[in-house]
């Protein structure tokens, strides 16, 4: 098939419009990022219903989608020289060298003073070493992030790396164990880029498109904001409250007969944007969706969570206290595009 030929509809889609062959989508997606000047709204209907994981259309749609690349194609290639140097900039200036200190005289290891490039070395290792410890942990099943050999090494180092700086740049928020598990999938698109020269840069834009995620989010990583009106028990209530109008009987099992707190599974799934209940590509294909979806991540994100309870509401209208526990905390293996299908329906139910 030619590339300005028209793609071949072969099912309906979660959102009731076409839906296409891999081949055909490829086609659709190369179409619209020839443009000059991208149609957003265009390229976010087509990634809801999924990127295609051929030809390193993803990292691209996700840089466009997370606003680090604007739709002016004309403009990328400076803004990425000029993002990149940035983050050099950062990594230069936060990521302390002792051999690189400027006074070794006067100034060592002992030196204590508030002002001592060391006093500031050691203070920083420690943050460095909490980061560590969550890196190593990421995704162990997966050799890109835990083999032993020296590539698994240096992107390790990488995400230890970007990590740090976020935390060093946002002095309000510092490190918050589970940044780690954001901001993997991002890396992790981008250094598998087929695009070589833009997989150089994985790390700077990753660490880019990290920052632009988790501003939604980050008041659920301020402790402090737990109880007010945008931090973590408050999401989590309206979690709650859209579950009892759109399954009012599901709601009163959970919520008043077997006495199950949503705060018990719905903390994670919210904080970690859902990384630590599906497996890796199936995550990737649900942030496909969560990142093109007009009405914004976050509604996107708990319309995701009611489907995941209304996709088990049998086993947990049956289940008691322990029972439900179990199964919403290690969530049962299921297809995502029913889950993504019972969001759309959602959404649909609530305009």
């Amino acid at each position: 098939m030619g590339e300005n030929e028209s793609a071949l509809t072969v099912s309906s889609s979660s959102t009731g419009s076409p839906s296409y062959t891999v081949d055909a989508r490829v086609i659709r997606f190369r179409q619209e990022l020839r443009s000059n000047k991208i149609n957003l709204t265009d390229v976010s209907k087509l990634a809801y219903e999924g990127v295609p994981d051929k030809y390193g259309i993803r990292p691209l749609i996700w840089k466009l989608l997370l606003k680090y690349l604007p739709v002016d194609t004309a403009t990328w290639p400076e803004l990425l020289k000029r993002k990149h140097k940035d983050y050099a900039a950062f990594c230069e200036e936060l990521v302390l060298d002792p051999k690189k200190f400027p006074d070794p005289q006067n100034d060592h290891p002992l030196n204590q003073h508030e002002d001592s490039s060391w006093h500031a070395y050691f203070r920083d290792a420690e943050m460095m070493q909490q980061i560590d410890r969550d890196v190593m942990r990421t995704h162990p099943d997966m050799h890109f992030f835990s083999g032993d050999g020296e590539t698994s090494k240096q992107h390790r180092e990488a995400i230890k790396r970007a990590l740090f700086v976020y935390a060093k740049l946002n002095p309000g928020i510092k490190y918050v164990q589970g940044m780690n598990e954001i901001y993997a999938p991002i890396y992790y698109q981008f250094a598998t880029d087929t695009n070589t020269e833009a997989a150089m840069h994985a790390e700077a834009d990753a660490f880019f498109c990290f920052v632009e995620l988790i501003s939604e989010f980050r008041d659920h990583f301020c402790q402090h904001l737990d109880n007010s009106a945008v931090g973590i028990r408050a999401t989590i209530a309206r979690l709650n409250s859209m579950l009892q109008q759109s399954d009012p009987e599901l709601w009163a099992h959970l919520e008043q007969k077997t006495k199950v707190n949503p705060q018990f599974y719905a903390f994670r799934w919210i904080t970690l944007l859902l990384t630590q209940e599906f497996l890796f590509p199936d995550v990737v294909r649900l942030w496909d969706s969560l990142f093109s979806d007009p009405g914004g991540h976050m509604d996107c994100l708990l319309r995701f969570c009611i489907a995941m309870l209304l996709n088990i509401r049998e086993e947990l209208l049956q289940g008691d206290f322990s029972q439900n526990i179990k199964l919403l905390q290690r969530y049962p293996p299921v297809d995502v595009h029913a889950i993504i299908h019972q969001a759309m329906q959602l959404k649909l139910a609530s305009t």
